[in-house]
């Protein structure tokens, strides 16, 4: 690696920001060595930091996916988001090891369970609440999704893909 200077750097970066303001996105080609050692230790950190979750890297990996299953079957037919409130759901008291009859929780809700309770019992066990989460996404993606059944539909007919990401 050579010697990024700092001046090079601060030139740059005005060149790129008066480009991004005049919203022109082309591709900026380096002028000069000293501009394209730059360049070479951005392509390193990017290859370094594509393992570290939430990277900037990490992102364009997945979009990079994305793009490729979009290329390969054609736009999504659906985006769907899911957020399972685990601090207003029973079940996942249940999970944190509090005493509620599933049984009646379709019949005769226990009204006396606030979703206060439901918080308290998960920041009393953190573990529960991740045992929650990993269920509602299994039960989305197997059955809601159909990838676990045997004739691998599910709600919305066949599903060829899905690309799940956690934040």
């Amino acid at each position: 690696m050579e010697n990024v200077e700092d001046s090079t750097l601060k030139t740059l970066l005005t060149t790129l920001s008066t480009k991004k303001a005049h919203k022109d996105f082309s591709k900026y080609i380096p002028t000069s060595d000293a501009e394209q050692n730059i360049f070479d230790l951005l392509k390193y950190v990017d290859y370094v930091s594509n393992h570290i979750a939430g990277s900037t890297a990490e992102v364009l990996i997945m979009r990079e996916e994305l793009h490729a299953l979009t290329r390969d079957s054609g736009t999504p037919s659906i985006f769907f988001i899911l957020n399972p409130a685990d601090t207003y759901n029973l079940l996942a008291s249940f999970k944190a090891g509090k005493n509620i009859d599933l049984n009646a929780l379709f019949n005769k809700p226990d009204s006396t369970f606030t979703s206060f309770d439901c918080t308290c019992s998960l920041a009393a066990n953190p573990v529960a609440s991740a045992k929650f989460f990993k269920l509602m996404v299994d039960q989305f993606t197997d059955v809601f999704l159909g990838f676990e059944q045997d004739v691998k539909q599910g709600v919305f007919g066949r599903v060829k893909h899905y690309y799940g990401v956690i934040e």
